[in-house]
């Protein structure tokens, strides 16, 4: 298979596919390393095809935004209320699509997350406690902000109620 050929299998596989996919998963799919699939998403990437990296592999950009309204929350915590808050967001049929944080020297810094399931929030909570690593909010005081796809305006405002109950949601001071 020439590579032009298995890069739009790349793209035919992400398109047909709401779950993210891993490289390891399309390596072998497609009869070839990892980082061969790696350096095609990346060059694909260069082709203005919206392929996000998420912890669980990669997905289309559009996939990550399945529901009708999306907006921004803006939150403050520590690593202890982390799962609460994706579970409060969970339980409003709210997807949490990424997380940003202001750095000082770099700007922003955002990484998706693609968090629509309860089995995501627990292999996210796994991931974090197993690597030892960091929260990127921790860079900034437990300072970040998400964008939340929702089926509804009301859902979202509904999940900035629930957090901002449970001390949350950022406010200004």
């Amino acid at each position: 298979m020439k590579a032009e050929e298995r890069r739009q299998k790349i793209i035919k596989c992400l398109n047909e596919k709401q779950e993210a996919l891993s490289a390891t998963y399309l390596a072998k799919s497609l009869g070839v390393s990892r980082q061969v699939i790696v350096g095609d998403v990346a060059l694909l990437r260069a082709q203005k095809f919206e392929i996000i990296s998420t912890p669980k592999g990669y997905v289309m950009s559009n996939a990550l935004f399945s529901h009708q309204y999306c907006a921004r929350i803006v939150c403050q915590h520590g690593l202890d209320k982390t799962k609460m808050e994706l579970d409060i967001i969970l339980a409003h049929d709210g997807i949490v699509s990424n997380v940003e944080v202001e750095h000082p020297i770099y700007g922003m810094i955002t990484a998706p997350l693609n968090i629509k399931s309860q089995a995501d929030v627990t292999n996210f909570i796994a991931k974090l406690n197993e690597s030892k690593a960091e929260l990127l909010s921790s860079l900034t005081e437990g300072l970040h902000s998400h964008l939340i796809s929702c089926p509804s305006q009301e859902a979202f405002e509904e999940i900035q109620q629930d957090l901002k109950m449970t001390g949350i949601l950022y406010t200004e001071i």
